[in-house]
């Protein structure tokens, strides 16, 4: 007798989509694979399995895997700002260390001017 599933995969996508929905929503709320197990009439273990599952990457379970995908690209885009303002920062502290040397020898020689009088 083959295995029979005992929810369907669309039922299983939509719950899986909700809890990744209202994990982003509602970040500090630990109840929500009960409630959504609730919601959707699932077991809570079966549901806790199917989140595991897509955040190892054993699945992608469609828009959730979209879902999923904005958090990263948002970080990659911040990761890139990030580091155009790193280089735009070094360029400039560069430029003020050139400036500072430049001063220094300016400073060296008014103090030779004052010094000589």
């Amino acid at each position: 007798m083959a295995f029979e599933r005992k929810y369907s995969n669309e039922v299983r996508n939509a719950a899986v989509r909700r809890v990744v929905e209202r994990r982003q929503a509602e970040p500090g709320n630990r109840s929500i694979l009960r409630e959504v197990a609730e919601e959707f009439e699932v077991g809570e273990q079966s549901l806790r399995i199917w989140v595991k599952r897509l955040d190892d990457g054993m699945f992608s379970a469609g828009t959730v895997a979209r879902l999923r995908q904005a958090p990263r690209e948002r970080l990659l885009m911040r990761i890139a700002e990030l580091e155009a303002d790193l280089e735009s920062a070094n360029e400039q502290l560069e430029t003020m260390r050139e400036e500072i040397d430049v001063l220094k020898k300016a400073s060296a020689i008014f103090a030779a001017e004052l010094t000589k009088r």
